[in-house]
């Protein structure tokens, strides 16, 4: 729709992206899922339905639900290889990325903290 005045137009597309807000959100929502996915990690939508479902929309590492998660589950993957290795948290993504993927680490924090507690 042409408008001769610039302030006019951006009145309709506010008023516009407020009716349909819901599902311009829900667009862009998909497309970075979709977007991020496949470049990402190498994997398709679907793929990430299959994991949730085998993972029934619980975190691999402290069994979550994705109901009681503000944010979606993340895809971890393995940053040498890049193999995907499940859906997590966020809190138990950033765990395992702080702790640099390396077993060792998470170990040696298991035997502090039953040392310490």
């Amino acid at each position: 729709m042409p408008f001769k005045d610039p302030k006019q137009e951006k009145k309709y597309e506010a008023e516009r992206y407020l009716k349909n807000k819901e599902k311009i959100l829900q667009n862009k929502k998909e497309y970075y899922k979709r977007k991020t996915l496949t470049k990402k990690y190498g994997i398709t939508p679907e793929d990430y339905d299959n994991m949730y479902n085998e993972q029934n929309g619980c975190c691999k590492i402290c069994s979550m639900h994705q109901v009681n998660l503000k944010a979606a589950l993340c895809v971890d993957h393995c940053h040498t290889t890049g193999k995907v290795r499940g859906l997590l948290c966020h809190k138990c993504n950033l765990l395992i990325g702080h702790a640099k993927d390396d077993s060792e680490i998470l170990q040696n924090a298991i035997k502090y903290l039953n040392e310490n507690t």
